[in-house]
């Protein structure tokens, strides 16, 4: 049997916490190994416990939730940051992607959608709760349809990027070196005006030009 996924939650609301950590605890496959109040001790946990998946407040005393994925991703790039949040503004949810985030589920989510998020993150897919990408779809780039311009081998790069697969895999997958694969990277971010691996996927995903599980989905 497969190790249990390990989750640091961080929220300041004691009852929230205490109730998402009960629905998370309740899955054989799912570990809870720490938790914080506030953003600055978020940061502190997830960095010392080093979890697959960290659950993010938006809204945290010390540091907010934005601000605590930037720091995670400087110092515990590895861990997955999923964002937990009762707010739906798309500013927020780009500025969370940007960010470095794998996704952003909305606080009214059933518990299974947020357990099948949790997985999906920890596997390194990107996650959003539906009535998100839709309200993500408005931002086109622009009417010309701008990601035409990918080439064939962006394009897989792309796709494995979707995958949640690492720059290393990607070369070893197509045959090509990390440089190479870095700078597909690049030109990908260049060309569809993104700065991170998610909000390039998101980008295809409101283009049309991949699709993507969303929890609770078919």
């Amino acid at each position: 049997m497969s190790e249990a996924i390990t989750i640091v939650i961080a929220e300041d609301h004691t009852l929230v916490r205490e109730g998402t950590r009960e629905i998370l605890v309740r899955e054989p496959d799912l570990e809870v190994v720490g938790e914080a109040a506030r953003g600055d001790d978020a940061v502190r946990v997830t960095v010392e416990l080093r979890p697959q998946v960290l659950l993010m407040d938006m809204r945290m005393p010390g540091l907010t939730g934005i601000e605590v994925t930037r720091e995670v991703m400087e110092q515990a790039p590895t861990v997955k940051v999923l964002i937990l949040s009762a707010h739906e503004d798309e500013d927020y949810v780009r500025e969370a992607l940007a960010a470095g985030a794998c996704g952003y589920l909305l606080k009214t989510s059933p518990g299974k959608e947020l357990v099948e998020a949790v997985r999906a993150v920890a596997s390194g897919a990107t996650v959003l709760s539906p009535s998100l990408t839709r309200k993500l779809a408005q931002f086109r780039v622009e009417p010309s349809r701008a990601s035409d311009r990918l080439s064939v081998r962006e394009f897989a790069v792309l796709r494995l990027i979707a995958q949640g697969r690492a720059n290393k895999e990607i070369a070893v997958e197509l045959g090509i070196s990390l440089r190479t694969v870095e700078g597909h990277l690049h030109n990908i971010f260049e060309k569809l005006r993104v700065g991170s691996r998610t909000e390039a996927v998101v980008h295809a995903v409101n283009h049309g030009l991949l699709s993507i599980e969303t929890p609770g989905g078919q």
